[in-house]
């Protein structure tokens, strides 16, 4: 008996792993321009191609999971790249975290004292009563050379 399979582009099934681009995007709650910005900056691995279509496998999701974790806490996409890519093959998550978020957690400190100085002098400019700018000019110019 011989048994005949017929295959036809139009009828293929994509395995229950392979998903479309938009699939994944409301799997993940992120934008489609999103995944192919994180594909194309190498922080997301490439997508197959099926028919001209990406399909992604599903751990790709459990990648975008981090990635949107990562662009919570402040990381830039260079930092995500480092954390995924930027150390030695078979170094624990643990490890790529605490030595990423030490120094993330530094450069918060320095911006926190910044936007604490930014905020007191918006404090000062409000209590401000000159009449004109240059008026405002020669006193912060006196207090600078009082300062010196």
């Amino acid at each position: 008996m011989l048994i005949v399979k017929a295959h036809f582009k139009s009828s293929t099934i994509p395995s229950n792993t392979d998903m479309k681009i938009g699939e994944i995007a409301r799997r993940a709650g992120i934008r489609t321009s999103a995944i192919r910005f994180y594909e194309k900056a190498g922080v997301l691995p490439p997508a197959s191609r099926q028919n001209g279509q990406r399909r992604f496998a599903a751990d790709a999701e459990l990648h975008l999971a981090v990635i949107e974790f990562a662009r919570k806490a402040g990381f830039t996409i260079a930092e995500i790249k480092l954390l995924f890519h930027g150390f030695r093959k078979g170094a624990p998550a643990s490890a790529r975290w605490r030595r990423l978020s030490r120094k993330k957690h530094q450069e918060i400190d320095l911006l926190i004292t910044r936007l604490k100085d930014m905020q007191e002098l918006l404090k000062k400019s409000m209590r401000c009563r000159c009449i004109k700018l240059d008026d405002c000019g020669r006193i912060l110019l006196s207090t600078r050379e009082k300062r010196r």
